[in-house]
Order: C-alpha cells, then sequence, then structure tokens
C-alpha cells in the first residue's frame, strides 16, 4: 500500500504512462492506419511520447495549479448552497 505522499509522487507518471499511451496509439493508428505492422510501430513510438511527456508534465504541472489555485474560490459557511438534495 502506497502512503498518500507516494502517491502523490506516483500520481504523475502512471497518468504520463497511460496518456502517452493512449495518443501515440491513436496517433499511430491514424498515420498508418489499422493493419499489419500496427503494433510495432505504435511500441516502438510509445517511449519517445513518453520520453517527451514526463519532463513536459513536470513542468506544465506547477503553472496549472497555481493557475487553478487563483481560479478557485474557497467554500464559505456563509455561501449560499446550490446542492440538490443527498444528491448534489
Amino acid at each position: 500500500m502506497l502512503s498518500p505522499r507516494q502517491a502523490q509522487f506516483a500520481f504523475v507518471p502512471l497518468v504520463v504512462t497511460l496518456m502517452s499511451g493512449v495518443m501515440s496509439f491513436a496517433m499511430t493508428a491514424l498515420h498508418s492506419g489499422f493493419g499489419p505492422g500496427l503494433m510495432h510501430e505504435w511500441l516502438r513510438g510509445w517511449p519517445v511520447a513518453f520520453a517527451v511527456a514526463l519532463p513536459a508534465a513536470w513542468v506544465i504541472l506547477p503553472g496549472v495549479r497555481t493557475l487553478l489555485a487563483r481560479a478557485t474560490r474557497a467554500c464559505t459557511e456563509s455561501a449560499p448552497s446550490r446542492s440538490a438534495g443527498r444528491l448534489g
């Protein structure tokens, strides 16, 4: 079991691994078509996509967090509730 701190460090590489795999597959399929050799081309291109995506995510993520923190307002008890009962 991971601690919350370990999970926080594992989050970006795990998401980048999955996203780079999905995106490299989509781009390879669009470029080469669904035919013989697709899997070979995809598996050849995936490490390149991962090698670009991981450092990019580490550089971009702090800015995105800062931007979202500025765009997010804190919930206060005095703010009117907009919930839909138990489901909201």
